[in-house]
């Protein structure tokens, strides 16, 4: 009995030496780990900062509004890494990022304001796999409003997260209109500088039916949508009619034309009763990437350029 007790004793000592020994080993490995995962981490923010740079000639300060509003807080995410311990410098970059450099005078009234009723619809994410994002309307919008401003053309995008604002009020999706009335409406409380209002979706449909293919370059089309159960829609309407005739006659094929809602059970305003410079615009859809983005927003700044400039 003693021995079998003795035997016990020292099997019970070599597994609590084993857990400690694991545990010393951990405790050793963990730093070098984090060393090894910080590394990475800022390797891949430095990699997605120049790519979104050189291909999509975007600033660093756009770039990052891309990051800390639209991506995923997941732990393999730049957004959560630059949330996270890291505390990444973006002044220690080496990397030959665009810097800001707007060709408009930063304390000028917004011409343009760019907002989105359905804040959360996606695009493809092809080519944006590797960095776990997913580009939205959001993003499309902020690259929209620096290529605008690139061009003199000073523009604000509503950054105010409308789907927030929905679930504080118990709003559903088909509530999303009343969601974004309330930022417009505070829009026009601030400013009486602004030209146009855009209100920027993408489609539900596939692929072949919102890209088109213009000198061997892949675009995302564009469709204006424009609501008739209020009384002032021809305003609306009018301004949809010269960016659709603009677009038909440099991009033949890019515009999907302009759509009328004003059956019975379509919205058929769309909040454009509350001014008549406002318009919706449905860029691309659930299919097309970022490439095809990019090319459509280069086209429509200038386009959209064209319009205010005529208007002063």
């Amino acid at each position: 009995m003693g021995r079998r007790f003795i035997s016990r004793k020292k099997k019970k000592y070599k597994k609590r030496l084993t857990y400690f020994l694991l545990l010393l080993l951990l405790l050793l490995i963990i730093p070098h780990i984090n060393k090894i995962k910080i590394k990475n981490s800022n390797n891949m923010i430095e990699k997605f900062l120049e790519t979104m740079s050189l291909s999509y000639n975007l600033s660093e300060n756009t770039i990052y509004k891309v990051i800390n509003n639209n991506l995923k807080n997941t732990f393999n995410s730049p957004e959560y890494i630059l949330k996270s311990e890291l505390r990444y410098n973006s002044k220690s970059s080496k990397s030959n990022i665009k810097e800001v450099n707007f060709s408009y005078n930063e304390n000028e009234l917004p011409l343009v304001y760019i907002y989105n009723s359905h804040q959360g619809e996606n695009y493809s994410n092809k080519y944006l796999t590797d960095y776990n994002i997913v580009p939205n309307v959001l993003t499309a919008s902020y690259m929209l409003e620096e290529k605008l401003k690139n061009i003199g053309i000073n523009t604000l995008v509503e950054e105010n997260n409308i789907l927030a604002y929905m679930k504080e009020n118990n709003y559903d999706h088909s509530k999303s209109y009343i969601a974004s009335r309330h930022f417009l409406t505070k829009t026009f409380e601030k400013y009486n500088s602004i030209k146009l209002y855009i209100d920027l979706h993408r489609d539900s449909v596939s692929h072949n039916y919102t890209t088109a293919v213009i000198d061997n370059k892949s675009y995302a089309k564009i469709m204006f949508v424009i609501g008739l159960n209020y009384n002032t829609y021809e305003s609306n309407l009018s301004i949809a009619n010269i960016l659709n005739n603009k677009l038909n006659e440099k991009y033949p094929g890019l515009s999907r034309g302009i759509l009328k809602k004003g059956n019975i059970g379509a919205n058929g305003v769309y909040n454009q009763d509350l001014n008549p410079n406002i318009i919706l615009i449905e860029l691309g859809g659930y299919e097309n990437d970022i490439d095809e983005i990019n090319n459509t927003l280069e086209v429509l700044s200038i386009i959209i350029g064209e319009y205010i400039n005529e208007k002063e």
